[in-house]
């Protein structure tokens, strides 16, 4: 736990004010304009089938490539071209390497900060060549597809994800992996001044002055001094993914999420200091757990405090996940500094199984069946509300190693990464009852103060007490 002054002044949570009305403010423009777009370019079709010309530039070139006016398929296949002709698989592998990036593409539909990009971001060329969806009709539509299907995305802000509800269906529905990069944003009505703990992370070598967003001293009784946006941006990030609004769907069938076939999200939270923030509030639970509960099969955190408020949202963010869901936990990705933000390196992510125990289902003894002193004869372990919905586990990963016999049903095969931010994967075994790997599992039975599990400091229902059982079922037998 990191030393702190007695005269540092703690933030509380809370959605700015500022920050919300100039969204509120551009929201309706971009309507708008959407709206003048989709009439300008319904105008422009009708005045291009009909051989009329909207600028100079247009005039001149129908006068000299259009002189018949309007063009039919049969007059275009019958002319000659110039041009060396190339064949159709030439032009769609050079549309899938044009379009294609190999990196993340930041915030799309929507205007970058500079503020969330580190400086290798602000200063690179153009990640895509996205005027190949310009050319023509077939372009477009076939470039589209690889767009938004082939690329990897990241988002810096609400805003952004919701931005991507303009984007067709037919296109959101194939993402499956996002990233959220989460900001931490604080804000101050007096001048002072707040220090980043060198603690963060271990290749901070000094305190990081902490960039704070001045406001106004308002003279009401509204709350004010210090605040944060942390844990209510995270809520924000996750409301985002509602479904959105459609006024063509058929209202007796749900509507579908923003991402309906995502599988894995990874959550980059930044900025966010262990012992300084409050703890998240219920609202959290009611996205994570309840609204976008048991949705995804992967979900990697970076960033996230070593303290109970730390503790308390790895709890409710897990809930995103399936039963048999993999959960990874890494060192922070970025600190953001006064203009933009800064890597910062890490080393292997601790995964966990989460809910893998529910699975395993205790052998009943005779005892168990002759006892009439139980309040009910119901098994607990298969009841469930009527009402409830029983969601499938996440699906079991195939071609993994065979574990060993005293094993066996007792342990799940993950493929894990092996660096925190690599694609490379390895095969890793998991205790079901605690979820952890078996090798801190080991590691841990062969230790003398046994009972308190290594990676979290707290008691779980270890692997040497069901194998402790197995042995004496089969003694009895």
């Amino acid at each position: 736990m990191a030393h702190r002054d007695m005269d540092v002044v703690m933030p509380w949570e809370c959605r700015d004010v500022e920050d919300q009305a100039e969204a509120h403010f551009n929201a309706p423009l971009r309507g708008k304009n959407k709206a003048l777009t989709d009439e300008n370019a319904r105008l422009k079709k009708l005045l291009r089938e009909n051989g009329i010309s909207w600028s100079p530039v247009s005039a001149n070139y129908q006068k000299h490539h259009r002189p018949s006016g309007r063009r039919t398929r049969s007059s275009i296949c019958s002319e000659s071209h110039p041009y060396p002709y190339l064949p159709t698989e030439v032009l769609l592998r050079i549309l899938k390497y044009s379009l294609t990036s190999n990196s993340p593409i930041i915030d799309p539909l929507s205007k970058l900060k500079p503020e969330n990009l580190t400086t290798g971001e602000r200063t690179r060329d153009n990640q895509i060549a996205i005027h190949f969806l310009a050319t023509c009709k077939a372009m477009y539509e076939e470039g589209s597809r690889i767009l938004w299907n082939q690329n990897t995305f990241v988002f810096t802000n609400p805003d952004a994800v919701r931005n991507f509800a303009d984007l067709d269906f037919a296109y959101r529905k194939n993402v499956k992996h996002v990233n959220f990069r989460i900001i931490a944003q604080y804000f101050d009505d007096k001048k002072r001044k707040h220090k980043l703990d060198r603690s963060y992370h271990p290749s901070l070598k000094n305190d990081v002055t902490l960039r704070t967003i001045p406001r106004v001293n308002e003279h009401t009784y509204a709350r004010a001094g210090f605040r944060c946006y942390t844990w209510g941006q995270v809520t924000d990030f996750l409301r985002a993914l509602r479904a959105p609004y459609d006024p063509k769907h058929d209202k007796k069938l749900v509507r579908p999420r923003l991402f309906p076939n995502l599988e894995s999200l990874r959550i980059d939270l930044v900025n966010f200091m262990d012992d300084f923030l409050p703890m998240p509030g219920s609202d959290l639970h009611d996205m994570a757990s309840h609204e976008l509960g048991c949705s995804l099969n992967e979900l990697q955190v970076t960033g996230l405090p070593i303290d109970d408020a730390g503790s308390k949202a790895t709890a409710e963010l897990t809930g995103l996940l399936r039963d048999e869901g993999l959960f990874l936990a890494g060192l922070p990705s970025f600190v953001q500094l006064k203009n933009n933000l800064k890597a910062l390196s890490g080393i292997s992510s601790c995964a966990r199984v989460v809910r893998a125990w529910k699975t395993l289902k205790p052998k009943k003894t005779e005892g168990d069946a002759d006892d009439h002193d139980s309040d009910s004869d119901l098994d607990f372990d298969d009841h469930h509300h009527p009402r409830e919905p029983i969601m499938p586990p996440a699906p079991r990963e195939t071609g993994h190693p065979k574990s060993t016999p005293s094993r066996k049903d007792l342990t799940i095969w993950k493929r894990v990464p092996k660096t925190r931010d690599g694609d490379e994967r390895q095969w890793t075994e998991f205790c079901r009852s605690s979820g952890y790997p078996m090798e801190d599992v080991e590691e841990y039975m062969s230790d003398d103060e046994l009972g308190v599990c290594p990676c979290c400091g707290e008691p779980h229902p270890s692997l040497l007490e069901l194998l402790e059982m197995e042995g004496d079922d089969d003694d009895e037998l």
